[in-house]
């Protein structure tokens, strides 16, 4: 084959590496596309020594190169910042999905004297929290009622009660890993 159908063959699979890695920073693949990306870098090192003597080819061939350099940056990018946790890799729909790791919101932190329950307020303070949470991570609110949190917070605090031996235990909204989370823990003697 010629330069220049090994150029329009690179131009492919760089528009289709590019598919492929926005489907894999959406959840629709599975597994970073690293076998198209060695085929697409090998054919770039190919022609990087060659000289290519058609201007048309050689202009073609430096376009793609720079564009395949700009979309490897933003790749990167991305995976670094997935594997630090700075960006939500949701299913379509989402337009976080599609914003690069630097506009993704980050939800609110939830200052640990906060999330704990007041004393005088006791399961509707923590219920108040746990909503303030939810919200701050944008997870849906609806069908939590102040009636489940209560009938849920009663089940699990009996399980902790009943396994650890003790009345005493503290209730504690949270955010981990993106989501609102609620603990029930028993409470430490002094």
């Amino acid at each position: 084959m010629g330069a220049k159908e090994d150029i329009d063959i690179l131009d492919s699979k760089v528009a289709r590496l590019k598919v492929e890695y926005e489907q894999y920073f959406m959840r629709v693949l599975k597994r970073e596309p690293a076998k198209l990306r060695e085929e697409v870098e090998r054919l770039i090192l190919l022609y990087s020594n060659k000289n290519l003597t058609n201007t048309s080819i050689k202009f073609k061939y430096n376009a793609l190169v720079a564009r395949y350099n700009s979309y490897k940056q933003y790749w990167t990018r991305t995976l670094r910042a997935i594997e630090e946790g700075d960006f939500s890799r949701k299913a379509e729909g989402d337009e976080d999905a599609l914003r690069p790791p630097d506009a993704v919101k980050k939800p609110a932190p939830v200052k640990e004297d906060e999330a704990k329950p007041r004393k005088d307020g006791g399961i509707d303070a923590v219920y108040e929290k746990y909503l303030e949470a939810r919200k701050a991570c944008n997870e849906p609110t609806e069908g939590i009622t102040l009636k489940t949190l209560e009938k849920t917070v009663e089940e699990y605090k009996k399980k902790v009660e009943e396994k650890y031996n003790t009345k005493d235990v503290d209730l504690r909204v949270y955010i981990k890993d993106g989501k609102a989370k609620l603990a029930i823990t028993p409470k430490k003697q002094d």
